[in-house]
Parts: C-alpha cells; sequence; structure tokens
C-alpha cells in the first residue's frame, strides 16, 4: 500500500508501467537513503507520515535537501512527473516538496545520453563511446595507453583542491572518476570485471578494514586504527597468497617521496619507529653530516647520490611525525618560490631595471624585499 492508500499493481497501472520491463518504487520518505537508478522508471510514493520531514539517514550524504532537490540532482529542471493515479504531467521545476510528499508520482526513465548524474549513465555512456560506430580516439585505448591520462587527471585533482573552487573539485573529480569507469569498460569487453566488481571490491575492502565502524573492534584513537589497518592488510596479503613483507605492494611507480612516507608509515603502524621525535632530529643531523662528509670532489657520485637519499628519507620520516605531507610541503615551497620570483620580477620591470644585470647583493635585496610582504 501507498501512503495514500492505493494498491501499488494501481499506481503501476494508472503509469503505464510494466513491473517485467524494470521499475523502481521508492517511498518519498525514503529517497535521499536509497540508491536509484534514473535510467529506469521510478515510483515515488507519497509519504507514510504528513508531519515527519524526509531525513537522510546517514548525514552528509547528499549535497541536496529535500526530496524535489534530490530529485534535481539526477534529473533536468523540465523533467515531466505525473500525479498517480490519473494527474496532470508538471516539469520538477513546479513541483514543490510539500507536493512530493502529499502524493504518488511517476517518474520516467532518463535516456542514457541524458542520465548525466548516475554512475549506471557513465557505465552506458563510455560503453558506446567503446561501440563499433563510437568515438575512433576511445576505440583505440587500452589499460597501457591510458596511464598518462590516470596520472594527469590526478595531479589536476589535487591542484582543484589546492587552489580551485568547490566547482573545479567536482569537475575535476568527475575526470578522475572517467579513468575508472573506462577501465573498467575495457575489462569488461574482455570479460574479466566490470564496474559492479570495483564497487563491490572496493565496499568489501573498507567494511572489513573498518571493523570498529562496522564491526564489534573497540579503538581508543587514530594510532589503533592505523594499526589494526596494517593488521587486516598483513591478513589480506597472506589469504590471498601474496609476498608476505609488509613493504611488498608498495606501488613501485609512486613518486619517491609519497612512497617514502607510505613505507614509513607502515613501519611505524608495525612497531618499528622511534619512541621519540628527538630521535628523527638526531637522524637528520647524522644523515646531513654524512652528506657533507660525502659531497666532496673526491667522493664518488654514487656515495653522494646514497646519502642524498638517506638525508630526505629521514626528513619524510620527520613530516610524517610533523604531521605533514613532504610531497605536499615541497610542492607548496616550490610554488611559493616561483611566486616569489614572479614578484621580484615585476618589481624589477616596474623600476625600469635589468634582472640580469643585478648583482648578487641587489638580487638579494628585491628577493628580501618581496619576502617580507
Amino acid at each position: 500500500m501507498t501512503g495514500a492508500a492505493r494498491p501499488v499493481d494501481e499506481l503501476l497501472t494508472a503509469a503505464g508501467l510494466d513491473p517485467a520491463a524494470g521499475v523502481q518504487i521508492v517511498s518519498v520518505d525514503h529517497l535521499a537513503s536509497t540508491p536509484f537508478d534514473p535510467g529506469l522508471p521510478l515510483l515515488v510514493l507519497a509519504a507514510t507520515r504528513s508531519d515527519v520531514p524526509v531525513e537522510d539517514p546517514l548525514p552528509g550524504r547528499h549535497a541536496h535537501r529535500g526530496p524535489r532537490a534530490v530529485l534535481r540532482a539526477l534529473y533536468p529542471a523540465g523533467h515531466l512527473l505525473r500525479a498517480l493515479p490519473g494527474g496532470e504531467s508538471r516539469p520538477l521545476e513546479a513541483i514543490d516538496d510539500a507536493a512530493l510528499r502529499a502524493g504518488d508520482w511517476a517518474v520516467p526513465a532518463l535516456a542514457a545520453t541524458d542520465n548525466l548524474a548516475s554512475p549506471h549513465g557513465m557505465a552506458a555512456i563510455s560503453a558506446r563511446l567503446r561501440a563499433p560506430d563510437g568515438c575512433p580516439w576511445d576505440r583505440r585505448q587500452d589499460h597501457r595507453t591510458l596511464r598518462p591520462y590516470l596520472l594527469e587527471e590526478a595531479y589536476e585533482t589535487l591542484d582543484a583542491i589546492e587552489r580551485g573552487t568547490p566547482a573545479d573539485l567536482a569537475e575535476e573529480l568527475g575526470d578522475l572518476y572517467l579513468q575508472v569507469v573506462l577501465h573498467a569498460q575495457l575489462a569488461a569487453e574482455d570479460g574479466e570485471f566490470d564496474l559492479t566488481d570495483v564497487y563491490r571490491t572496493l565496499g568489501a575492502k573498507i567494511i572489513r578494514r573498518h571493523p570498529h565502524v562496522f564491526g564489534d573492534v573497540a579503538v581508543t584513537g587514530v594510532d589503533q586504527v592505523v594499526t589494526n589497518w596494517e593488521t587486516i592488510k598483513s591478513e589480506e596479503r597472506e589469504d590471498a597468497g601474496r609476498p608476505a613483507s609488509s613493504f611488498a605492494d608498495v606501488a613501485r611507480t609512486l613518486p619517491a617521496l609519497p612512497a617514502s612516507r607510505e613505507i614509513q608509515e607502515r613501519a611505524s603502524a608495525l612497531g618499528w619507529d622511534w619512541p621519540t621525535v628527538d630521535g628523527v632530529w638526531e637522524k637528520v643531523a647524522e644523515e646531513l653530516d654524512e652528506l657533507r662528509a660525502a659531497a666532496g670532489e673526491s667522493s664518488p657520485a654514487d656515495a653522494q647520490l646514497h646519502e642524498l637519499g638517506d638525508v630526505l628519507f629521514a626528513l619524510a620520516n620527520l613530516a610524517r611525525w610533523l604531521h605533514v605531507d613532504p610531497e605536499e610541503a615541497l610542492r607548496v615551497a616550490n610554488r611559493r618560490w616561483v611566486d616569489r620570483y614572479g614578484a621580484v620580477e615585476s618589481l624589477v620591470a616596474d623600476r625600469g631595471l635589468v634582472l640580469a644585470d643585478l648583482d648578487a647583493d641587489a638580487k638579494d635585496a628585491l628577493w628580501n624585499e618581496v619576502k617580507a610582504r
């Protein structure tokens, strides 16, 4: 029965929908908490109680509040909804929350190319791109040729986090997700896996590695969460028959600083760490002394490479103790230096000087002037 006490089969008949062809039925009370596919017809049933507002049982799951806002996030404003059993069709933008809660509504399915706000839609779009009459560029791609774009989109997403607007970040996250969709589509064509396997594997992994949230394990803080995480990962490697080493699956393609951070975070979670940060400071000083000794003209190049690597490794460990991401710290330092140099160039131009003609003291004075600002 619906909120208006009408049998569902009567509503299906009134909406002209055949359940055998696929249909979704959701109460407006649960619209925010029930995943559904806009590519299938939807029946939105009236609220069971008019005095209880619709609430998302997982606060923060949606940026949109209220049944119309949830629908509007998935359907275009002009999408026609039909009041049941025999009412008129009205555009979504003309229907308020009170009307959605008061009656039953039929929401027609979106075409694949219009289903733009759903993972289901992206899967259909990627399949269309790879179809025999699809895009020649997309049809040429494989997992290896897409590798540069995965890295590029990841870095552009990082840039949007640091310097962009929320809209920029939403766009870049979409570009990054497209890479996931395309790789899954390639695998689906070969009968290996598809997006449902990606979702299932990820969901199962997150639930398994958070027994303090989804199970009955008690934790006292972040440190214990990290220790449990590494223990569970070790058990997963053993169950999968992978190398037993806790560091065997650190990605070889990771940039050096993130890899160093990952190695040292794992080592700490396994109990291999300094008791206090004092030991880390001493290690940094020790490695700097060894680098200074290896920097002489008579020292072989590989010794300098070795000692410089030790200094960077020790600094990455210090960054971990200071709760600073070393990669982010270096990116910020790079950007800060470039910005300051640009400011120096502007000063020189404003004063009618030529930067290349200035001596070291003059350049240093300009640099300090900009830094003081």
